[in-house]
């Protein structure tokens, strides 16, 4: 098993808290909603829409040294009730195609909107916070990047236009304009890139543990099982599937199921980090509103990953989170977490059948 298939590493990320809030060891676990009034505001950015985007001339930067223009279409979609905005794109510049995916939602903990992006020109994803001006309808996000930090300004215009305006900050808080895309609401039906849904096969000499996540795409039944001190143990049967995304350089999954007698919706985004040399994974689930991300190690003799992260209690305080997961054969994986330290500890383990490619 892998993480990205394992990302039920992360799921478990969302539990902790909701087990935390029982009261007795026969009280029913209740699930606040996660939702805020910051959620909704991502509302009106589903939908399919045109891009058009300008990039400044970068002198020193390779194969960037002039200026360009490309065309695009991009399909934002809300997922997990609401809690997060999932959007998926493809441009062609030059003759060059190119497909990404970015996700933006609401940590009520760290009261900032969270972005996470990942796509096949880039050698990592990137994680970045952001203010929201809900008089001015604008998102500002701040972050670092290969070439240095950056802000960027995404105006929403209208209902059908926005505007979107990075800027490259230099060390003494200088800012110059880098790149300016603008957005159009499409009425039609978006061509779908086979870039962003499929496989474009890896190159020979891919890390072991990219073949490892490609190899982990398919279909898979789980069984859950959670563990945890003074309650009774909870067993839930879900459903997973993996699909390459990115030109076959992520994985995204879609996990459904039942926790606690509800429906529950998960997805993560997993891949490799050539910068880090390590797998990083980031989880999003429609009981928890804060991004969860571990990154770890595969150690391909054992045909195993160690993966290491964090999740939050009930009261916003910080939990360590571990997972180890084997691979018995191509159709079983198996995997174990634990959440906390000491007696706290709970105890998550779930098996997965192979059902389909």
């Amino acid at each position: 098993m892998k993480p990205q298939s394992r990302t039920l590493l992360v799921l478990a990320l969302a539990l902790p808290p909701l087990f935390a809030q029982e009261s007795a060891p026969d009280a029913a676990p209740q699930m606040p909603s996660p939702k805020t009034a910051e959620h909704d505001a991502l509302l009106p950015l589903a939908g399919n829409w045109t891009t058009h985007s300008k990039m400044a001339a970068m002198p020193g930067v390779p194969g960037m040294e002039e200026a360009s223009e490309w065309n695009g279409f991009e399909t934002a979609e809300l997922v997990c009730n609401g809690l997060w905005l999932k959007v998926t794109g493809d441009n062609k510049c030059k003759d060059k195609s190119c497909s990404g995916i970015w996700m933006l939602g609401y940590d009520p903990f760290a009261k900032r909107y969270k972005c996470v992006f990942a796509s096949d020109t880039d050698d990592a994803p990137g994680v970045v916070d952001a203010v929201r001006d809900a008089a001015k309808n604008t998102w500002t996000f701040t972050g670092d990047s290969p070439m240095g930090k950056f802000k960027s300004v995404f105006v929403v215009s209208d209902k059908d236009t926005t505007v979107e305006t990075i800027y490259s900050i230099t060390d003494d808080g200088t800012e110059h304009e880098v790149m300016r895309t603008e957005r159009k609401r499409h009425s039609g039906a978006v061509p779908k890139p086979a870039s962003a849904t499929k496989g474009a096969g890896l190159p020979a000499d891919a890390p072991a543990a990219l073949a490892a996540l490609v190899q982990d795409c398919g279909t898979w039944d789980a069984q859950m099982k959670m563990v945890m001190p003074g309650a009774p143990t909870m067993e839930s049967k879900c459903k997973e599937v993996v699909r390459p995304i990115c030109g076959g350089k992520w994985t995204w999954t879609d996990y459904t199921g039942t926790v606690m007698g509800m429906p529950f919706e998960g997805h993560a985004l997993t891949g490799w980090d050539a910068t880090k040399q390590r797998v990083v994974s980031y989880w999003v689930d429609s009981m928890s509103a804060p991004l969860m991300q571990t990154e770890g190690v595969y150690d391909a003799a054992k045909r195993s990953f160690a993966l290491k992260g964090s999740c939050y209690d009930e009261g916003g305080q910080v939990v360590p989170v571990t997972q180890v997961v084997k691979c018995p054969s191509d159709t079983e994986r198996e995997l174990r977490m634990t959440f906390g330290e000491g007696e706290g500890q709970h105890v998550m383990t779930i098996q997965y059948t192979r059902v389909g490619k």
